[in-house]
């Protein structure tokens, strides 16, 4: 039967590949929840032990499953079969992400990819420790742990001995958990990551099992459902079964042609691919999550206050998660499970909405949320709860949802936020501009002149918390005068154009003087008169000529002897015919017309 089953397989689909390179590990924890209790109450190892998530056992130990007690099962159903079943409560689930994040640590020391497949599974790629061992090894090696099936011939593409290798690599993982960690593991090893996680609790528990490439398809057969196949669905299993197709060997042996008629070419193929045991999957080195959440799921809720109670508990929850990881978030989502009483069915809704970096600080190194900033947090949860649930009309939820959706990381080196305001204070401090008038930037100036968060996401809510995207008013504040009395922006954030100055700014520049290093040595002249478009005291000064000694009151000597001697020209000349050089007020029929770019239409006042 078994020589049948293979012969079929690569009658019907021949596409096999010759060469298997790849060396890939899964590994899985014992039931990981009630390993933690036990672990953590070594009392407990004894004993029958569940762990209960509201009204189920999520999972249980092996002494529990010697009486019949199954993951997911009722706890009254639990009980009945196991009277004396130990309960302990599992919904909060800090120690199992602290357990889940010390085994993932230990894996890495490998040096090689490893993947995480929800808390209590990892895949390693050990392709390149593999080849590194190979080089010092002289004699045949064995393998370690259990074979699916001995092979009656080597693979000319060398699998055997790399996968033999990878067994070994997957006992010393394995035992070096248990060293450190305390927690008994089960492996699988194959060339592809769908055989091994498959073969993986072939031998459970606290045992490994390797299977080789040309055994893939017989061990394919032996499942019973297309659904135990981790990359079918419950969509894809429904369209299959609707056609006959129920167990995997059933998929085996459809043609390729008939998939082709319900799913498209590329599904079609990868069906085939994956009834075989083909499976070309890499493994993604695991970096931080992209978003942290909770959820809380109970019969039914169908009053504000309740909910609010129950988003206030999560919420403190979050806090605790976001604090370990220590990333600043930017976006809050919040989600709900609603129920529809005439339909008899539950549906998920979600909101989610920018949060403001400030909220969170920063103390001796730790992210933490003040008391006002986590009332603050709390305002916008319950501000899109009110954006998914009509309060006018009576509601029923069976879950509620939180979550940090975005992060930006804390930057302290050459790209961090104290490094950008102290550029933007040297250029300040280059053109050595003074003013008398505020210098701190309020929040738009600031947004004006910061980059963008590097953080986005895609808001499902118009209403947001302040954002720090540029604000659309940034367009108003860039034209602002440098020496505005209410606010002051960065002179490297300007154009030029906009650095001419006005006469009731110029009576301002003539009260600011800039630094010199000798100030004392350079004699200056009096202040200017209050009114700078009277020009009777420059053609004074003019008439006497000199040097610098040509200059007007309300300007800086040693700077202007630093200009070019062109430069300095073209002043004299217009300080000593001042009416040449007024902008006349523009026109509709002179506003088209292109105006010569001098250096006097950045110093001559508007009028």
């Amino acid at each position: 039967m078994d020589d049948r089953i293979m012969e079929s397989s690569s009658s019907t689909f021949t596409d096999v590949a010759s060469e298997h390179p790849k060396s890939i590990i899964h590994i899985d924890i014992d039931c990981f929840y009630a390993q933690v209790e036990m672990i953590r109450k070594p009392e407990l190892r004894s004993q029958p032990l569940g762990i209960q998530q509201k009204n189920i056992v999520v999972t249980s130990n092996y002494e529990a499953r010697k009486y019949g007690v199954k993951k997911c099962m009722l706890i009254t159903d639990a009980l009945k079969v196991c009277p004396n079943l130990k309960l302990v409560n599992g919904e909060d689930l800090h120690d199992y992400r602290t357990a889940s994040n010390k085994i993932f640590a230990v894996l890495q020391t490998w040096k090689c990819p490893v993947e995480k497949l929800g808390m209590d599974e990892n895949y390693i790629d050990v392709t390149n420790l593999v080849q590194e061992r190979l080089k010092s090894i002289n004699s045949g090696v064995t393998v370690a742990g259990h074979v699916f099936s001995e092979p009656s011939m080597d693979c000319p593409c060398g699998c055997h001995t790399r996968l033999k290798i990878s067994s070994q690599v997957a006992t010393e993982m394995r035992q070096k958990i248990y060293n450190e960690l305390g927690f008994t593991t089960c492996a699988g090893i194959a060339h592809n990551k769908l055989l091994a996680k498959l073969i993986c609790p072939f031998h459970k528990p606290n045992d490994q099992t390797t299977i080789y490439p040309e055994h893939g398809p017989l061990f394919m057969s032996t499942l019973q459902s297309v659904r135990s196949i981790p990359s079918i669905g419950s969509k894809t299993t429904e369209a299959l079964i609707s056609q006959k197709i129920i167990t995997v060997s059933d998929l085996q042996k459809v043609s390729l042609d008939v998939l082709k008629k319900h799913f498209s070419s590329d599904m079609a193929v990868r069906l085939k691919n994956l009834s075989i045991g083909e499976d070309n999957t890499p493994v993604k080195q695991t970096g931080r999550p992209q978003s942290i959440g909770l959820e809380d799921s109970f019969k039914t809720v169908s009053v504000k206050s309740e909910v609010e109670e129950r988003f206030a508990a999560l919420l403190q929850r979050l806090l605790v998660l976001v604090r370990e990881d220590g990333r600043i978030p930017v976006s809050l989502r919040v989600t709900l499970r609603k129920k529809d009483v005439k339909r008899l069915s539950s549906h998920r809704e979600s909101r989610q909405c920018q949060v403001s970096p400030s909220i969170f600080t920063i103390n001796n190194g730790t992210l933490t949320v003040t008391e006002a900033g986590q009332n603050k947090l709390m305002t916008i949860i319950m501000r899109l709860f009110n954006k998914l649930i009509d309060l006018t009309k009576p509601f029923h939820l069976t879950l509620v949802g939180l979550a940090f959706t975005k992060f930006q990381e804390r930057m302290t080196g050459r790209s961090s936020i104290v490094n950008y305001l102290m550029n933007d204070i040297s250029v300040q401090s280059v053109l050595n501009i003074q003013n008398d008038c505020d210098t701190s930037a309020s929040s738009m100036d600031y947004s004006a002149a910061s980059p963008s968060s590097s953080t986005t996401t895609d808001l499902s809510d118009a209403e947001v918390e302040p954002s720090p995207k540029k604000p659309k008013k940034v367009g108003l504040i860039a034209k602002r005068r440098c020496f505005s009395k209410e606010e002051v922006a960065s002179p490297s954030k300007l154009r030029v154009g906009d650095l001419r100055l006005n006469s009731k700014e110029l009576e301002k520049v003539s009260e600011l003087r800039l630094n010199s290093r000798d100030r004392s040595l350079t004699p200056r002249a009096s202040p200017a008169k209050d009114n700078l478009s009277d020009t009777s005291d420059t053609m004074k000064d003019v008439a006497e000529g000199g040097n610098c000694e040509d200059c007007p009151s309300y300007v800086d000597r040693e700077v202007f002897n630093a200009l070019p001697d062109e430069m300095q020209q073209e002043l004299k000349a217009m300080w000593k015919n001042p009416s040449s050089s007024e902008v006349p007020r523009s026109s509709p029929r002179t506003s088209n017309r292109s105006k010569p770019n001098t250096l006097l239409k950045y110093f001559v006042p508007h009028k």
